[in-house]
């Protein structure tokens, strides 16, 4: 019973987080996430999400190596809340398996990939 619960939060967090952008498992598709209306939210989990997201469309295969920031961020400022977040993550929040799959996929260096501030260099938007 307590593991139907936990799906069910999963489900009702992912259902009010996709209004600000993300992976939509039900269409299979990538909307880029406004991760700083996101942020507004009390208890929001933009880590997570933005990470999860990215992490779905590698699996699918929807991520272009050269177009990954503007395919999962809608603006500048999302990435640059999104690097805020990492680098807020500290040196001692290592990347999950699915997250650090995900950016080698898209080319980020093992040695780089290996805690959540480590990987806020991986999302310079090309400006």
């Amino acid at each position: 019973m307590k593991r139907l619960l936990s799906h069910h939060k999963i489900v009702r967090l992912a259902r009010g987080c996709i209004e600000f952008g993300g992976w939509d498992h039900t269409n299979k598709a990538l909307t880029p996430i406004k991760l700083a209306e996101l942020l507004t939210m009390p208890g929001n989990p933009g880590l997570a999400w933005t990470m999860d997201s990215l992490a779905a469309a590698a699996e699918a295969g929807m991520l272009d190596g050269d177009q990954y920031i503007a395919q999962l961020f809608a603006s500048n400022e999302d990435v640059r809340a999104f690097r805020l977040i990492l680098r807020d993550a500290g040196g001692e929040k290592w990347l999950t398996d699915r997250h650090f799959t995900a950016l080698r996929k898209l080319g980020c260096a093992e040695l780089d990939a290996v805690t959540y501030a480590s990987i806020a260099s991986f999302f310079d938007p090309a400006e």
